[in-house]
């Protein structure tokens, strides 16, 4: 299946915006780009991406653009949840992707147990500042660190680098440079 809707790039990227007397986090720049195809990714043999960032604005986006090829898609709020869904998931996670820094447990300190509970799965960070927890991820155990704010074109590579490790057993981790 292939998508024609690839005619920007989308990056999110958080913004604090004051409405009223409330501050509120907005989500989503789009910038335009060169058209192209985006290759349906589906996951008809039952796997699933557990996405896990406090932010719901970043979550939905990555539900949404993930979706949109055909990926089925978790949403955690906080670390423990994200390690709950693998743990109820086991052999089905395809892909992880932890928020680095969350309130109580960040994504860094969980990527061993998600690692062990299901091994198969490619473990990503993001982060807005992928330079200060990039280097521990990696040497905890995660295969890829990516900064926000996304892009679109990156995402859905990593999504289907995830899912092309198809039979593998358990992915072997990025090593740190």
């Amino acid at each position: 299946m292939m998508l024609n809707a690839c005619q920007y790039r989308v990056f999110a990227w958080g913004l604090y915006t004051r409405k009223g007397l409330e501050w509120q986090w907005t989500v989503l720049v789009f910038a335009p780009s060169g058209k192209g195809e985006i290759r349906g990714l589906g996951m008809e043999d039952g796997r699933v991406i557990v996405v896990a960032d406090d932010e719901e604005m970043v979550r939905r986006f990555l539900r949404a653009a993930l979706s949109r090829v055909g990926c089925c898609v978790l949403e955690a709020g906080s670390a423990e949840e994200a390690l709950e869904l693998v743990r109820q998931e086991g052999p089905r996670v395809a892909l992880v992707i932890l928020d680095a820094v969350m309130p109580g447990v960040g994504g860094v300190e969980i990527i061993p147990q998600v690692r062990k509970v299901a091994p198969q799965a490619m473990v990503v960070l993001s982060s807005g500042n992928p330079g200060l927890y990039g280097e521990r991820a990696l040497a905890l155990g995660a295969h890829e660190v990516i900064g926000k704010p996304f892009r679109l074109d990156s995402l859905l590579a990593l999504a289907e680098r995830a899912l092309d490790q198809e039979g593998q057993e358990a992915i072997t981790p990025a090593k740190a440079l």
